[in-house]
């Protein structure tokens, strides 16, 4: 698997200028090596740079928009069949980053009542993934990358049959106090910035993986990425594009049970 990524990743970079090629490559492969360090400085500014990299997040919002795109010409048991096996060959492409395994782990949970025919119970369910990550590997437990997918996991489960779109912002609400925490700032620019570009990263995602098979098909995403890259580089230029908070562990654990506790009183009413 590892030569095949590395033929595919030299094919992009024949048909695609350096740089749409190197956020293609990142996008598609985790790979961020061509990346200047100036654009990810501006990625990061901006609250975009989770779509340079293999995140759980990512994989969850794809493979859910994947199914729920096919589910409209394949039924949707054979949608969720389908879309889960390429979930896993993702991830077999990708060298079984933990963070995608992750994800794909537990996506695969969280369809695997619908294609049995059951109701899902979002506490029960969440529960359930939860101590299963952690019977496996303890050590989660202090991983912020297994946080950002949980919660992820969490956001993408609220609804599984809601449009990417929408999901994808869920997404990013429910990991900004987690972020805020981590990294001690906000970035103003995030939610407008996610707003202009999330709806092309699964379109960018198919078109890319259909470059595969036939290579021409990347010549359709320069547009799209060169769209990407000169949002960025406009928004990353206000001096107030992030802001400096003091967030502790005390108020983002609060954030959550607050988010938990809206959610839950709004699915009863």
């Amino acid at each position: 698997m590892e030569i095949l990524k590395i033929r595919l990743i030299y094919e992009v970079l024949r048909y695609l200028p350096n740089q749409q090629a190197s956020m293609l490559v990142a996008m598609l492969w985790g790979d961020v090596s061509g990346i200047s360090k100036e654009f990810y400085n501006q990625m990061v500014v901006t609250g975009l740079i989770h779509i340079l990299v293999v995140s759980g997040s990512n994989l969850m919002i794809v493979v859910k928009g994947l199914i729920e795109l096919l589910a409209q010409w394949l039924g949707r048991k054979q949608s969720i069949i389908l879309g889960i096996t390429i979930g896993w060959l993702y991830v077999s492409l990708v060298g079984w980053q933990i963070p995608a395994t992750r994800a794909v782990i537990m996506v695969t949970i969280m369809y695997l009542g619908q294609l049995l025919g059951r109701k899902t119970n979002f506490l029960r369910m969440i529960i359930l993934v939860l101590m299963i990550m952690i019977v496996a590997d303890y050590r989660v437990l202090s991983s912020v990358s297994f946080w950002m997918s949980f919660l992820a996991f969490m956001a993408v489960s609220q609804n599984p049959n809601e449009g990417v779109i929408k999901t994808t912002l869920r997404v990013n609400l429910w990991l900004l106090p987690l972020l805020a925490f981590k990294f001690g700032y906000l970035s103003l620019m995030a939610p407008l910035s996610n707003l202009m570009t999330l709806f092309l990263v699964e379109t960018i995602t198919v078109l890319g993986f259909l470059g595969i098979i036939f290579h021409p098909i990347w010549w359709l995403l320069y547009p799209l990425l060169v769209y990407i890259e000169k949002t960025v580089q406009i928004l990353s230029m206000p001096s107030m594009a992030q802001v400096r908070v003091s967030f502790n562990v005390w108020m983002m654990v609060a954030s959550y049970v607050i988010g938990v506790g809206y959610y839950m009183r709004k699915k009863h009413v």
